[in-house]
């Protein structure tokens, strides 16, 4: 059998809706039944978006189409409730879904949908990253890009933002106010040099800033 005629069958009437019951355990979703028998069950999106109704004769591609786009209002109210929490850039919310179980397909819709609402938006969410991570928790800029690339932010996206809000200067500053503090509890360890660098390098400065905070508070 070719593509036509299995795209003929699938037009052919499949049943008729017989039944559209509010469902006993979750009432904002409603059961649909097609001759006498339960079908699928539908949210209030669904529901309104093909306007179902009993004696309404549905196609197998109907019945399938109808599905799919079920399948896509649960996975956008996932995906709004997860966004709802925080930013999350592309991959984070492609992973959170590919994890609930549910297609690629679907997966890029719900992408679609969010990118057109702007609840997505990757150049944003790493400058607020960026912001927090240089401000907040006062990482180097090796340590932002490892945080940046872990959320799946791209490589071109990295490098912008990186340029536009990380300074030297301001690196340099974070890293001195950062060993001043650690020097303090090392009380004269004969390693503190050693233990500097690598308490820096762990947080993710380069080596410059490190050596600049590093030389200016042990001269010796």
């Amino acid at each position: 059998m070719n593509s036509r005629e299995n795209s003929t069958n699938d037009d052919r009437p499949c049943g008729t809706v017989t039944q559209i019951a509010f469902q006993k355990k979750r009432a904002q979703r409603r059961s649909v039944f097609i001759d006498g028998e339960y079908a699928f069950g539908v949210s209030e999106a669904t529901f309104q978006q093909f306007h179902l109704q009993p004696g309404q004769v549905l196609s197998a591609r109907q019945i399938e189409i109808i599905k799919s786009h079920e399948e896509f209002e649960r996975a956008k109210e996932l995906a709004l409730k997860y966004l709802a929490l925080r930013m999350r850039s592309d991959f984070e919310l492609k992973s959170y879904l590919k994890r609930k179980g549910f297609p690629a397909v679907v997966v890029r819709r719900v992408l679609f949908y969010c990118h057109e609402l702007r609840y997505l938006d990757d150049r944003k969410y790493a400058e607020m990253l960026v912001r927090d991570m240089c401000h907040i928790n006062r990482y180097g800029r090796y340590k932002m890009v490892a945080q940046l690339r872990k959320r799946g932010i791209s490589p071109e996206i990295i490098r912008q933002v990186l340029s536009e809000l990380i300074d030297e200067s301001e690196q340099k500053r974070i890293a001195l106010k950062l060993a001043t503090k650690k020097l303090a509890s090392l009380q004269n360890d004969e390693k503190s040099r050693e233990k500097l660098y690598r308490y820096l390098k762990q947080r993710g400065f380069s080596y410059s800033v490190i050596s600049d905070a590093v030389n200016r508070l042990l001269k010796s």
